[in-house]
């Protein structure tokens, strides 16, 4: 078939199919090219099938022996990325409400949270600074999990790919890349519409500098919130599942960051899930951001009309340092391309135990 979709599913009712209601015509075709595959290989087809592979497979000689050599898959990596990521990206542009409510909601959040912590870039002391404390902490908190709505629609696509997998349509690889590349302009809008309203309501560091950095780090964060929900949707067997992992894991991310507990006093053999957060990292790039560099002369505390803690100060007794606020970018970048690396893995042994 060349043509619409609409023509498509024309022509399958004219041949006697009956498409039900809310039925992808594109899946449904698919399904119905599998079982006239199945019908045609009881018939004979599939001899003549493999004739037609003979003569398009490339022929070598060996010690003047002809064997068929054909390839594995019909296409480059380069075009099955290109091709997929057309893919991924009419998905996205299709379910206009998620796209639609996710966008709005970076707006509407970063709009409310910044008029609701707006006179706190105006305060000093120890209240008005657990206070900003207390907005990265929550700025993280919806970040990290309003990305994993997406879980349904990597565990529907996940049943497409192990389908189209098992047949040798593309590569494992192209498809994980794919994904990954589409999600990245789509995600650093978000953070961006996020990022504006409520950095200047909240009266953080006022300079350019501070508004690409604070936008730099959360587009880092939901991109490894993404990474993960992709990587969830690659191991568990459904959606209950899935929120049930996710939501466990989120909290305990939480829990080990240093906001509730500081990381000298957490005990020795928890200790790795402190360096494991995803909360760890950020938090700490916010902190840096607001509180090293120009911020670092910020009084943050005064007693007796005399500043007793500056911003340089608060950082070297929390142990950071303003070189970690690139650090610290490497290592959500790490994450990021580790929690696809796993994604790729699992879904690599799922297609080649579908092939097998």
């Amino acid at each position: 078939h060349n043509g619409s979709l609409k023509l498509l599913e024309e022509r399958l009712k004219y041949v006697g199919h009956s498409i039900p209601s809310h039925i992808n015509i594109l899946e449904f075709a698919i399904e119905v090219t599998n079982t006239i595959a199945i019908e045609s290989t009881e018939t004979g087809a599939e001899t003549e099938q493999r004739q037609i592979n003979d003569e398009t497979c490339v022929r070598y000689s060996s010690n003047n022996s002809f064997k068929p050599k054909c390839p594995a898959f019909t296409n480059s990596p380069f075009q099955e990325i290109l091709v997929l990521g057309q893919r991924f990206s009419k998905n996205i542009l299709r379910t206009k409400q998620l796209f639609a409510a996710r966008v709005i909601q970076a707006v509407l959040v970063g709009s409310i949270l910044g008029t609701i912590y707006m006179k706190v870039g105006k305060e000093e002391g120890q209240v008005a600074l657990q206070t900003r404390l207390g907005f990265f902490a929550f700025s993280l908190s919806f970040l990290l999990s309003s990305t994993t709505e997406g879980l349904p629609i990597f565990l529907q696509e996940r049943r497409i790919f192990m389908r189209e997998t098992s047949r040798g349509a593309y590569r494992v690889s192209s498809y994980v890349i794919a994904n990954t590349i589409v999600f990245f302009p789509f995600l650093l809008m978000v953070g961006f519409l996020y990022s504006t309203p409520v950095y200047w309501l909240v009266g953080l560091r006022r300079d350019i500098d501070g508004f690409l950095y604070f936008t730099l780090v959360v587009w880092m964060v939901v991109l490894m919130s993404n990474s993960l929900t992709a990587c969830c949707s690659a191991l568990v067997p459904n959606f209950i599942m899935g929120t049930s992992v996710i939501a466990g894991l989120m909290g305990s991310f939480f829990l080990f960051s240093g906001y509730f507990i500081a990381r000298d006093d957490i005990p020795d053999y928890w200790i790795f899930m402190h360096y494991l957060s995803l909360f760890k990292y950020p938090f700490e790039s916010f902190m840096v951001n607001e509180y090293g560099g120009k911020g670092g002369d910020r009084c943050l505390e005064r007693l007796g009309g005399e500043c007793v803690l500056f911003g340089n100060g608060y950082l070297r007794q929390h142990g950071l340092k303003e070189s970690q606020s690139w650090s610290n970018l490497l290592v959500m970048l790490g994450f990021i391309l580790a929690y696809r690396g796993f994604c790729f893995v699992i879904l690599w042994f799922r297609s080649y135990r579908t092939r097998s």
